[in-house]
């Protein structure tokens, strides 16, 4: 982004191109692949704004490990299982963050997990 204050919104050779692969990662043997991009329509409309790597929202679409723990990233909106500052807005600041690869971690709370395939469920 200073790149682009700097030279008035001309893009460098290392600016990333939205789409373009960042990185693939592997977590809780769950395989993500990032790509740049933007979370909000406006953010592409500055000139100011590059894209950024865009991790997926697993508040909505929860995806679990084959545990059935559940893999969450740092940034995303707390749930209603959050144990942790009162001021706090992100699943980082939760006692049952894990952290992982990249921004991502899995939550311990006993609450959020899934039964593995082939077990029930425990009463908790």
């Amino acid at each position: 982004m200073l790149a682009n204050l700097l030279f008035h919104g001309a893009a460098s050779p290392t600016t990333p191109i939205e789409g373009e692969l960042y990185k693939e990662v592997t977590v809780g043997g769950r395989p993500f692949r990032l790509v740049y991009g933007y979370y909000e329509d406006f953010e592409r409309e500055s000139p100011f704004n590059e894209p950024i790597p865009i991790y997926p929202d697993l508040l909505n679409n929860p995806v679990y490990t084959a545990q059935g723990i559940p893999i969450v990233t740092a940034m995303q909106d707390i749930c209603s299982c959050y144990n942790g500052k009162s001021d706090g807005d992100s699943c980082s600041e939760c006692i049952y963050f894990q952290k992982d690869a990249e921004l991502f971690g899995l939550c311990s709370c006993p609450r959020r997990a899934q039964a593995p395939p082939g077990e029930e469920a425990k009463e908790t």
